[in-house]
């Protein structure tokens, strides 16, 4: 059976589930998605100039003194549905549904965190999904989630969680929840977390260190150590008290305790490390190597898959148009250049990765072409550039390609526009981007920032993927802050098979993977010959001369050809092109390359 055929009895189930204990005292209004049937979270219901927004079952129990029995005109907007007005005649004891339509091509699901999540459902007498559908371990709001599977079980952090009794915790908040089909819930219904607690019941401090300073974490993943035990680590960052947004005063990795249920200080780097676990992971295995790589914006971070590795800082790499060992100077970038005074962009140690940041600054200052980065999302109906501020990757089997979640900064809201995009490889190019979601209407914005893929919940081979995001009053300019739904976790479902193809096909010779064949891509092989940092335009997981046919065969322009100064290459080199000519001459027509 199709599963939106299973969701929606499900619900069904839910909703009918304690119809006995009913309360008579309400009229019960239900919001649903004209195109999945299901309710519509964060609808906001204006009547006899109040506001009343529907719960994650898309309910609303409508019923203050005054307001029963009689005809009452309703306004409904949400961010992403079309707008309507309806004339409710609101008996007591009756119920409404009204149908809306959704206008953008992600579907709002429910709310992860917070108080009150189906406030609307208990008030109407009606089950819940969840154990705890009111108040969950003294949590108010929560923003900012990681989550990765470790020993069996989903683990989620939060960056900052605001108590409802007292103030919070800013440490870092974290629970548990199972896997679908192994005792978790239908991630079309919900998430039932269990947090961990301190002694009065509240979400407790995940690294609660004595320093003073909010620690937040990013960049979770798993590894085994040299035992073979499974390890959980983060990178972690105490940030100044007094300026918890714009300076960091400790950072480093951290290891999970199993025994004690927090994070503790596994290594701490300098200040000025230029490459650390960042945004959200993900896997990718070249050659038989595994890597783990690491996504804020753009994929720019990377590591091999091992214990030893991991603990090496000088084993990270980045990804960059930098000269290898060198800092990101806005002032004096020391970009590496090929004979054509094009960036070389490749796996770098020791050296600052490029992100959002980076690539426009150089961009703007014609140092490099905006349109010759890798990383350059622009909005493929309007053609216009797409500002990415944070994302998550990860590899879709129904796209056979890597799929990107995005918000844009400065778009129609300031930080609440979700962008959707693909890309044949880690590296990109990441180009062709369309707007699935947005928090933008003709009279008020608000913020949706930090989204999170949730690859372990996808469907039907990943034509149905699940996302989630912050929604907050902060940055938005919107002077009024949603009841119960500001500063928490919001799950979005999205249909890839409603999306027209974005990505092209992976070049072959495009070392560099900004979809171009040039002699930035030479360069990189000569430095990367025989290794799997540089090169390895194919992914075999190693740079060698079939790389080298692949450029050449690619490298077509003969203008250029005739005038493109290779770069010396070393003895070994100068064998490997020889024999790679060899082979060229016995399988394909000459391609002249100078």
């Amino acid at each position: 059976m199709h599963y939106r055929i299973e969701t929606l009895f499900c619900c069904l189930l839910i909703l009918s589930s304690s119809q006995s204990t009913k309360a008579q005292v309400y009229h019960e209004i239900q919001v649903l998605d004209a195109q999945s049937g299901l309710g519509v979270p964060l609808v906001k219901l204006r009547a006899n100039g109040q506001d009343y927004y529907t719960d994650s079952n898309g309910l609303l129990a409508f019923g203050s003194p005054g307001e029963l029995d009689q005809d009452v005109a309703f306004s409904l907007t949400t961010y992403g549905y079309a707008t309507g007005n309806w004339q409710l005649h609101t008996t007591s004891g009756t119920a409404s549904q009204l149908t809306i339509q959704r206008e953008q091509l992600a579907e709002r699901l429910y709310r992860v965190t917070g108080k009150g999540i189906y406030q609307e459902t208990v008030l109407l007498g009606y089950g819940a999904p969840i154990q705890e559908p009111l108040l969950n371990s003294n949590v108010k709001g929560q923003d900012s989630v990681q989550s990765v599977i470790y020993n069996g079980q989903l683990h989620w952090f939060w960056g900052d969680t605001l108590y409802e009794d007292g103030f919070g915790n800013l440490r870092t908040s974290g629970g548990t929840s199972q896997l679908p089909g192994q005792g978790g819930l239908d991630p079309a219904v919900g998430v039932d977390l269990t947090y961990y607690v301190d002694a009065s019941g509240s979400s407790k401090q995940m690294m609660p260190l004595t320093q003073p300073g909010p620690v937040w974490v990013d960049g979770l993943f798993t590894v085994e150590d040299t035992s073979g035990r499974e390890q959980m680590l983060t990178h972690y960052s105490r940030r100044d008290p007094n300026n918890a947004l714009g300076a960091q005063v400790e950072h480093g990795l951290a290891r999970f305790n199993d025994s004690q249920a927090v994070f503790q200080r596994h290594q701490v780097y300098p200040i000025d490390a230029p490459i650390v676990a960042a945004g959200h992971s993900f896997e990718h295995s070249l050659g038989g190597q595994d890597y783990i790589y690491f996504a804020e914006s753009y994929p720019n971070i990377r590591v091999k898959k091992t214990w030893d590795a991991v603990n090496d800082p000088n084993q990270w790499e980045a990804y960059t148009p930098l000269i290898e060992g060198s800092l990101y100077d806005p002032g004096n970038p020391q970009l590496e250049l090929d004979s054509q005074g094009k960036p070389v962009y490749g796996w770098k140690k020791n050296t600052s990765p490029m992100n959002t940041d980076m690539m426009e600054e150089l961009a703007q200052k014609g140092l490099i072409l905006r349109e010759e980065s890798p990383f350059r999302l622009k909005d493929i109906q309007s053609g216009n550039n797409v500002r990415l501020h944070r994302a998550s990757v990860y590899w879709n089997e129904y796209r056979k390609n890597w799929v990107m979640i995005g918000n844009e900064l400065f778009g129609d809201s300031f930080l609440g526009e979700v962008w959707f995009a693909e890309a044949p490889t880690p590296e990109g190019p990441w180009e062709n981007a369309i707007k699935v979601a947005t928090h933008h209407s003709s009279t008020e914005n608000y913020t949706f920032y930090n989204p999170k893929q949730h690859p372990y919940f996808s469907e039907e081979g990943g034509r149905y993927i699940y996302f989630e995001g912050t929604y907050a009053q902060t940055f938005s300019g919107n002077p009024n802050a949603t009841p119960l739904y500001d500063y928490n976790q919001i799950m979005y479902r999205l249909d890839l098979s409603l999306i027209d193809p974005l990505a092209s096909a992976a070049i072959p010779g495009d070392s560099n993977h900004n979809g171009f064949v040039d002699g930035a891509d030479l360069v990189l092989w000569q430095q990367g010959y025989g290794e799997t940092s540089a090169g390895d335009a194919d992914e075999d997981g190693d740079s060698d001369g079939e790389d080298f046919l692949n450029w050449q065969r690619q490298y077509t322009d003969s203008q250029k050809a005739a005038t493109i100064e290779l770069p010396e290459p070393s003895n070994v080199v100068s064998v490997m092109i020889c024999f790679a000519l060899i082979i060229v001459n016995s399988r394909w027509p000459m391609i002249p390359i100078a």
